[in-house]
């Protein structure tokens, strides 16, 4: 008798602890949704990514910004797809940019992207580059930064090999990994 009262305490010891896990997991659940939920909401305007060319290659100059209105364009769709923010339309982002008739690299506009973020209702703003040291090496660069505070939050760089097309994609699929690691995804 006395071990069946033993063996009925502790099966209720093991329901309360499996009860727990499991709230617990909901609640961790809860709140990691609720974390990602705030960064879902966020607006991202995506800049047009730009390129420090080091290679002197006839024709590159057209090539790479096909390359690089790719790249925004795939990289834009991905990180509104997957929803880690809402991304302002890159056809709105495009024209504001060239409207702005800034003169240099956005990378190099002295805080310009902070302006052109706010003209689009944006609440982050990313600014992306690639430098390409020859038609082998190659990084690509990324800046997220927050535009009420004007502090950049997320700053890396991605080597990849090779001057092509999956090349690049490759490295924007890695950016995309890791963002969304870094946002809790």
């Amino acid at each position: 008798m006395n071990t069946l009262k033993q063996f009925h305490h502790n099966t209720i010891n093991f329901s309360r602890r499996i009860n727990l896990t499991f709230l617990t997991f909901i609640l961790t659940g809860i709140l990691l949704c609720g974390k990602t939920e705030a960064a879902q909401n966020e607006k991202l305007v995506v800049l047009p990514f730009e390129i420090v060319d080091n290679t002197p290659m006839p024709g590159g100059q057209e090539r790479n910004q096909k390359m690089l209105d790719k790249i925004t364009q795939y990289i834009a769709k991905n990180i509104d797809k997957n929803r880690f923010f809402e991304v302002v339309p890159q056809s709105r982002v495009n024209e504001t940019v060239r409207d702005a008739k800034l003169g240099t690299d956005i990378r190099n506009c002295n805080l310009c992207e902070f302006d052109l973020a706010e003209s689009l209702a944006g609440e982050k703003v990313m600014i992306g580059w690639i430098y390409k040291m020859s038609i082998l090496i190659l990084t690509m660069h990324i800046e997220i930064k927050d535009v009420a505070t004007q502090q950049t939050f997320i700053s890396k760089a991605y080597d990849f090999r090779g001057d092509n097309e999956k090349a690049w994609l490759r490295a924007a699929d890695y950016m995309l990994r890791d963002l969304g690691e870094m946002l809790g995804r």
